[in-house]
């Protein structure tokens, strides 16, 4: 199996690879954010992109506006300091910039005319860093891809997700997807690639440090970044428990001391971006889940032709939302036996190649165990069939996918080449036989004309 821990050449040879997959996926975002149309989501996070001034250009953490408030406890503020900070570079005045957005009181022009939108440049500008964390993100579906089965199944994920009119749409709006796609796959990245050195004898402090800061900006962007936590966790006990061969005791102490290390970080940085937690942070997470469930719960009932209520409509929209990948993306009875049959031989590629190497195996369980307990927890709490609520299932199912797709490639090429091959010979021996046929002619044909 092809991993970033190999030899230098192949390293650079990936790393090349992903820059320029980035670059692609660069071009591609920022044409679909030159025409997407405007979501009220938008107005509110260039609204509340001001808390980026309160905390990093006013320096002023006690106002009143980090109290507990709706903006405070509805979702983690990253994203709102990303536009923030991307919005002044750009020489706006965060304090001049829209209200926010009236969806439920108004229509869009009593919106605008109030000053709940965004003009149209500030919008462009505030897309622009979405634009560049979404393509980061589809750059780390190839390394992902490798994991689980080489540079082919790397490739064919970042091109299922590039062709996916889904993911293009959601990945290049100013609101909170991008940022969380972007941490919340490089947090998988980072947890694969941990494992497989730890059990391999290697991996440090550092390492887990920077999976755990990945964590926590994934958990300062939304509340599902959290559920990366208790994946490392569990996968790091299971792992810690089982027996390994003669290395099993200090297996056991790196992967226990790595969680530990990542549990301390991700929490540091969580609640050291937030300073509506350092109030009382186990009071504040609790209150932002509970608002979180209560307007899940508001909204079933404000538009009920999106509500989710019983577990098998549950698994089947997430289902639907999870295979949304390709050109095909959005025609059901397409993608989603075609998702799910590519995902399933994806998975077994994943899982079988593993089996002659401990860390290989390791890395391959830790991105299998992102992608069961992520699907359960979406499942579980779903509320609502909005599509951007798929979008974690959608992007840690595209490796599996990729690979899946990868491995039907490679057969046909393998059978194509065959059929060549047998042709080019029987080809090859028809010729031979028409030659041997010339042959025996020229030789008779002396003998003929002499005869009387």
């Amino acid at each position: 199996m092809l991993a970033f821990g190999g030899p230098r050449s192949r390293r650079w040879r990936h790393v090349g690879v992903t820059v320029v997959l980035f670059l692609i996926a660069l071009v591609v975002l920022g044409e679909e954010a030159a025409s997407s149309p405007f979501e009220a989501d938008e107005a509110d996070y260039v609204a509340t992109s001001r808390y980026f001034g309160y905390l990093f250009l006013q320096a002023d953490p006690t106002r009143p506006e980090w109290d507990s408030n709706h903006w405070t406890r509805t979702q983690p503020p990253l994203t709102r300091y990303l536009i923030g900070a991307w919005l002044t570079l750009r020489g706006y005045d965060l304090e001049t910039l829209n209200q926010p957005y009236v969806s439920t009181a108004s229509s869009f022009e009593v919106n605008r005319r109030k000053g709940r939108v965004p003009t149209d440049d500030v919008l462009a500008a505030a897309r622009q860093p979405m634009v560049v964390l979404g393509a980061g993100a589809i750059a780390l579906l190839y390394p992902l891809g490798v994991l689980v089965a080489g540079m082919g199944g790397g490739i064919v994920a970042v091109g299922l997700a590039l062709t996916s009119a889904f993911l293009s749409y959601t990945l290049v709006h100013a609101w909170a997807e991008a940022p969380l796609a972007f941490f919340l796959l490089l947090s998988a990245l980072l947890a694969a690639v941990g494992a497989k050195r730890v059990v391999q004898g290697g991996g440090g402090a550092a390492q887990a440090a920077l999976l755990g800061l990945a964590i926590g900006l994934a958990s300062t962007t939304k509340l599902t970044g959290l559920i990366g936590l208790p994946i490392v966790a569990f996968v790091s006990t299971v792992a810690a428990i089982r027996p390994v061969g003669e290395s099993a005791t200090p297996c056991r102490k790196r992967l226990l001391v790595g969680a530990a290390i990542v549990t301390t970080t991700m929490l540091a940085t969580t609640i050291g971006l937030n300073p509506f937690l350092w109030r009382g942070p186990i009071s504040g997470l609790a209150s932002m889940v509970v608002q979180r469930q209560q307007e899940m719960a508001d909204q079933q009932d404000q538009w009920p032709e999106y509500a989710v209520r019983g577990i098998p409509e549950k698994v089947w929209q997430t289902v639907v939302g999870s295979t949304r990948l390709g050109p095909w993306g959005d025609v059901p009875p397409i993608a989603v036996p075609l998702g799910l049959g590519l995902g399933a031989l994806g998975l077994l590629t994943g899982l079988r190649r593993p089996i002659a190497d401990r860390g290989d195996r390791a890395a391959a369980n830790m991105l299998v165990g992102w992608l069961v307990v992520y699907v359960a927890v979406i499942i579980a709490g779903l509320g609502l069939s909005y599509p951007r609520y798929f979008l974690p299932t959608c992007l840690l199912f595209t490796p599996f996918v990729g690979a899946g797709g990868a491995t039907v490639v490679q057969v046909i090429a393998r059978r194509v080449s065959e059929l060549v091959s047998r042709s080019s010979s029987g080809e090859a021996r028809r010729g031979a036989t028409r030659a041997a046929g010339a042959s025996d002619a020229a030789d008779r044909r002396p003998a003929q004309q002499l005869s009387p």
